[in-house]
This record gives C-alpha cells, structure tokens and sequence, in this order.
C-alpha cells in the first residue's frame, strides 16, 4: 500500500510540474521542432519565442544549445535574461512570475547566416530545476527547404520512465530504406553519455544507464547524422 500511494504521490507530483512552462510562436504553442526562415543574408534575424510560467512560483529558466548541423560561416546565439551568449549553456536565467510571459526584451533568438544558403539546425533544452522542454529549431536561408528524411518515428516509447539500471526504447522506423539509424541519450546541454545502432525496421533496444547520474536527459532516434524524434527521460 505505502509504495502504491508513494507512486500516485510521485505521479501527481510529476503531472504537476509537467507543464511548469510553455512556449510559444506567433501566438502558437511549440511542438518538437520548427522552422524559422531567415531573410537577412549578412545580418542577424531575431526569432522571438515566448516563454509563459503556468506555475504558481516563481520561475528560473536556463537554456543549452547544441548544435546539430551547420551552415559554415554562420552565426547563432541566444540572448536570456541578462546576457546574449554564443557558447552552449546560459549562466544567468530568465525569471518569470506566475502566469508571466518573456518579451523579446528578455528572449530571442539571432541567426546571421553569413550570406550562405542551407539549413542549420539546433538543439535547444528549455530547463528549470524540475522540468525541460526540447526544441530543434531548422534556421532556413535561401530556397533550400528543410531536407526531408525518408522514414517517419512511431511507437517511440523508453520504459521504465522514470529509469534506474536500465531502460528499454522500443522503435519503429516506418519506411526506412537507406542509411543507418541509432539510439542516443544526452544530458540537458546536449552531452551524448549513451548510444547504441538500431538493427532492422521496428523493435526494442536495452540500455545500461546505472553510470548516470539522477536528473533529466533526452533519448532520441538519429538517422544519417540528423535528429528526427526526441523525448524526455528521467533518470531517478
């Protein structure tokens, strides 16, 4: 009885946190990934995402990036709370009241493609002590629109989650033809700390994570060097 009440505890408490904050673009909430088109070629062009606390508490909010695939010559950074920063993790947060939304004032984001065309994409990881929330943002210049990859994510599933020893990612990678395909966990600023290959079109991979420390990562399927689905883990 106590470890089922301990568990709907602990559920509750998870639900409650779950959606400590949101984030949204032109007045529209922000799924996994999106596209923001550049029309400056030699000049910074500033993507505007409002960060709203839905909690009863004050909020601080830091931010990582990794960078996935680059334009050479471009240039993205981020500017949050106090500082604008071209490395991978804000120092300072951005601190919002309950039911408080960022302005462009205290969030954004610059990218100066450097008068190439192409695509480069990020990784940003949105996190507070309790929770975070992953976005891959494809900063497009030119006519060269988003490469597509040829197989979708479905049943994308890690369990246990939360995870102690081990964890178990089920997959299945509907039309894929070409190319290889592999699982990677990473930390909150984007550390790769375990990877495996996925081995045929659907099935189910086992990782050892006991060397991971308690916290927050990410697990996600990478396919020819992109990342084409992300999810949270927690690791207890």
């Amino acid at each position: 009885m106590k470890r089922i009440i301990a568990f709907i505890s602990f559920f509750v408490a998870f639900a409650a946190y779950s959606q400590t904050f949101q984030i949204t673009y032109n007045g529209e909430p922000v799924g996994e990934t999106l596209d923001f088109v550049a029309t400056r070629g030699n000049g910074d062009n500033e993507l505007v995402l409002v960060i709203t606390n839905n909690s009863e508490e004050v909020d601080s909010i830091y931010l990582s990036k990794h960078v996935i695939d680059e334009v050479p010559g471009s240039q993205n950074l981020f500017c949050i709370g106090d500082g604008c920063y071209d490395g991978n993790a804000s120092t300072t947060p951005l601190v919002l009241g309950p039911g408080e939304s960022s302005n462009a004032g205290s969030f954004h984001l610059l990218y100066n493609p450097g008068g190439t065309e192409g695509t480069t994409v990020v990784r940003y990881n949105f996190y507070t002590s309790s929770y975070s929330l992953p976005l891959n943002i494809n900063f497009i210049y030119g006519n060269t629109g988003i490469e597509e990859t040829d197989f979708s994510v479905n049943n994308f599933t890690a369990y246990p989650n939360p995870a102690t020893s081990n964890v178990n990612v089920s997959y299945d990678l509907s039309g894929f033809s070409a190319g290889s395909a592999c699982l990677v966990i990473t930390n909150l600023v984007g550390s790769k700390v375990a990877a495996c290959a996925l081995n045929g079109m659907s099935g189910k991979v086992s990782l050892d994570i006991s060397n991971l420390d308690s916290g927050i990562y990410f697990y996600s399927i990478e396919a020819n060097g992109k990342i084409v689905s992300t999810k949270k883990l927690i690791v207890k």
